[in-house]
Order: C-alpha cells, then sequence, then structure tokens
C-alpha cells in the first residue's frame, strides 16, 4: 500500500508540474504582447495603462488557474489568519522554506487582492516560461553577488521597484532571507533561529526609503504541517498550510534591522509549534 501511495503521489507530482507549465506557457504569449507594445508605445499613458491592465489580468488568470488546482485537484488546504489591507501596493515580507511558497502566496495575495511583484535572481530570466514571464512583468533583477558594486545594483533594483509602487498596483514581495531555508545554510549562518535564516535588513531598508509612510508593511508567515518539499507538495503530501498575516506602517518601522529581528522571533516561535 505504501509503495501504492508512493507511485500514485509521484504521478501526481509530474502532471501537476506539466500543467503548471502549460497553464504558465499558455499565458505567456499575451504577457509577451502587451509587454512589448509598452516598451514600443509606453511614453503614451493611455497605452501604458491599457497594457498594465490587460498584464494584469493575464497574471490573475494565471495564479487562479494553478490555485484551482492546487485546491481542488491536489488537495492543499491554506487556513488563512488575518487580513489583508486595502491598499494597491503593499509591501510583502515572509519567510521563504521552499518553492512551494509561491503558489502559497499567488493564492493569498492574488487570489484576494492585489498581483505580486518578486525580486528575482538575474539568472532566473533565461529559465524557460517561469524566467520569461518574470522578464515580461518586469520584475526586478538581482545580481546577488558579493562585493559592494553588486549590492549597490540590487539596491537600486529595489528602490526602483518601490518606486513604482506609487503609480502601479502590484505589491512588492521581499523574502528578506535572501534564499530559501536548508539546514545546511542554517548551519553555515549559525542562525540563532531554529526554523529560519538570518533576516536581511538591506532591501526592506531601501523600499522603505522610495515608499510614503502611510503605505502598508505586510508581515506573512507561512507554516507548513512538516518540512516543506515542493516536488512532494504537487503530489498532495502538504495539506494543511497555515498563513498569519499582521500589518504595519511604514513610518512605524524606524529600524529596518531591529523590526525584522522582531518578526522573526515572533516566527520561530510559531513554527517550533508547527513541528
Amino acid at each position: 500500500m505504501h509503495l501504492i501511495t508512493k507511485i500514485f503521489r509521484n504521478l501526481l507530482s509530474f502532471i501537476s508540474a506539466c500543467f503548471f507549465s502549460l497553464n504558465l506557457a499558455f499565458w505567456m504569449w499575451p504577457m509577451f504582447a502587451f509587454a512589448l507594445i509598452k516598451l514600443l508605445l509606453g511614453r503614451i499613458n493611455a497605452v501604458t495603462r491599457f497594457c498594465n491592465l490587460g498584464l494584469e489580468i493575464c497574471y490573475r488568470a494565471a495564479a487562479r488557474i494553478n490555485s484551482l488546482w492546487m485546491l481542488y485537484v491536489v488537495g492543499v488546504e491554506i487556513n488563512v489568519q488575518g487580513d489583508l489591507p486595502d491598499h494597491p501596493s503593499p509591501i510583502i515580507v515572509v519567510n521563504h522554506q521552499s518553492w512551494f511558497d509561491i503558489p502559497v502566496m499567488h493564492h493569498v495575495i492574488t487570489g484576494h487582492g492585489i498581483i505580486l511583484k518578486f525580486l528575482i535572481k538575474k539568472q532566473l530570466i533565461y529559465v524557460p516560461i517561469v524566467g520569461w514571464m518574470c522578464y515580461a512583468l518586469n520584475f526586478p533583477r538581482l545580481d546577488r553577488g558579493s562585493g559592494p558594486r553588486a549590492r549597490k545594483k540590487d539596491f537600486a533594483a529595489i528602490e526602483s521597484a518601490s518606486s513604482t509602487l506609487t503609480n502601479e498596483r502590484g505589491g512588492l514581495l521581499i523574502y528578506a532571507e535572501g534564499t530559501r531555508f536548508t539546514h545546511k545554510k542554517h548551519a553555515d549562518q549559525k542562525s540563532p533561529y531554529k526554523h529560519l535564516l538570518m533576516p536581511k535588513p538591506g532591501g526592506l531598508k531601501v523600499a522603505l526609503d522610495a515608499v510614503t509612510g502611510d503605505t502598508p508593511i505586510v508581515d506573512v508567515t507561512i507554516i507548513y504541517p512538516h518540512a516543506p518539499d515542493f516536488w512532494r507538495g504537487l503530489g498532495g503530501s502538504t495539506k494543511n498550510v497555515k498563513v498569519i498575516i499582521s500589518t504595519h506602517k511604514a513610518s512605524d518601522i524606524s529600524d529596518p534591522r531591529s523590526w525584522l529581528m522582531d518578526r522573526w522571533q515572533e516566527k520561530d516561535a510559531l513554527l517550533e509549534g508547527a513541528f
């Protein structure tokens, strides 16, 4: 019976991965069309607004279809505590444990509010479908290199993305840890948190400097019932996911480092209770 269950879940993971890929590939082409028109005629405000609306509709459709598959075919149950702010362009800070975080966040945020703008590694744009869509959507691209020059370029990308929040709908999503959690990374960092990597305040600080004081800062904690795995999650091994939302104002955060450390202590306690 265990072998049959394992075979079934791997088969479902494969089918889910194919479905997600085909769905994204379908919506990628109209996104490219809107992005190209915006690039060529973007100086005309009406054209820019039209293309932004078209991109948002395609983005929402792709995310919604994947969410429906995840909920009703894979059987994932997502329980949300807390409410999203009624604001077109918040900054969203979340812990990062797995690639499975992305469909979860799309369901929670894009399914009930605004689209998400991810900070992505520059190399990701060369990944078929996903990377190309990120390029068409003009997601801010980070070098994630070492040294002051690389950090300066990354901060400039974050600042540019944050500045557009005042005139374009969309929440800027920041994975403050900078990378997915693994036990090796956790050990290498000597992280003081049991279930989290050290948060990096630089990205949040730059984003805060570029927005108004009443901009909501949405703190999101994703809690899985066990250590998450993207492939296994697509096959239904991750049934129950808890998402906890709290909202703060940008003007209330005077020290991003201290604020993140406080939030991460809270997250670590919540995650400890789940394992």
